[in-house]
């Protein structure tokens, strides 16, 4: 008499890094082959590889989430997404008749010209289906908490308010000016430390990001600037969330250290003066790292 097939209830377990009792894994499977099923039924043609499938959900699901709670997933648009960022020539084409058109219901109210609808479009199928050596084709960070349409007309509207905003039509401030970084309640110092320096800060900081590893560079432009959660990071590359959170925490610090460094070779402060602003630095970087990013990432 043979075994029970449970080769998904493995390779789901396995992705994990959870440990399962031989009882648990027969139900597990009838589980996970229900949720392969439903999601193979809305797609005809795109056949990922199950096994494929059910990693994919284990990186995409909470680290203290029970396995059933991969249910709760959109199945068919997360089916759909990992395929087509596996560069399926079925799920590319069901992705591109299915949701190419949100970026036109997107970007209608910004009343782009043709060529630069045509240029977010490009963008948008760059960046969700092809990517690149340091930055995997977005689709595979699809959550799979809301509809998949939705994550694609926001993604389509930021490109097109970054497109508007490269050609001046909504001249911004410099993001990296210290001085966006002035609360209310700093004590006088502090506010004095924060329009004095900014410049030398701008360019430390410039400085300090050119000399990242792309990589790095891509790990924090996706974690502050497009809102990715490291489980969704940690899906995006392949990689467990404890993994993608090292290398999140190693550029990050990376940044912080070199700004750090090349602050204290170019101001001529106190020691107590050169102690607030490197606090300052410290304290605030986490929180306002997606502005400065903005305008300092390419």
């Amino acid at each position: 008499m043979s075994s029970p097939d449970v080769s998904l209830a493995q390779a789901f377990i396995a992705a994990r890094g959870v440990p399962c009792a031989p009882e648990s894994l027969p139900p597990l499977q009838a589980l996970l082959a229900r949720v392969l099923g439903t999601a193979r039924a809305a797609w005809p043609g795109v056949e990922l590889d199950g096994a494929r499938f059910v990693v994919h959900l284990a990186r995409l699901l909470p680290a203290q989430a029970p396995s059933e709670d991969v249910e709760k997933f959109h199945l068919p648009d997360v089916y759909l997404a990992r395929a087509a960022a596996d560069q399926l020539p079925s799920a590319l084409s069901a992705f591109e008749a299915s949701f190419m058109p949100e970026v036109n219901a997107a970007v209608a109210r910004l009343k782009l010209p043709p060529s630069g609808l045509d240029e977010v479009r490009q963008l948008l199928r760059q960046r969700m289906l092809v990517g690149s050596q340091d930055a995997p084709a977005r689709l595979a960070a699809y959550p799979g908490t809301g509809p998949l349409s939705g994550w694609v007309r926001a993604a389509a509207l930021w490109l097109a308010l970054d497109w508007q905003r490269q050609r001046g039509g909504h001249p911004q401030a410099d993001d990296g000016d210290l001085s966006l970084l002035v609360a209310p309640g700093d004590d006088p110092e502090l506010v004095y430390l924060k329009n004095t320096y900014r410049a030398e800060f701008s360019a430390s900081f410039t400085t300090a990001l050119g000399t990242l590893e792309a990589r790095q560079r891509n790990f924090l432009r996706m974690k502050y600037l497009d809102g990715l959660s490291i489980d969704q990071l940690g899906a995006l590359y392949g990689v467990h969330r404890s993994t993608a959170a090292r290398w999140v925490v190693a550029a990050q610090e990376s940044l912080l250290q070199e700004t750090r460094r090349l602050l204290t070779e170019k101001l001529r402060l106190t020691g107590s003066q050169l102690d607030s602003v490197l606090r300052l630095i410290s304290s605030q970087l986490d929180v306002n790292l997606s502005r400065l990013l903005r305008s300092k990432v390419e």
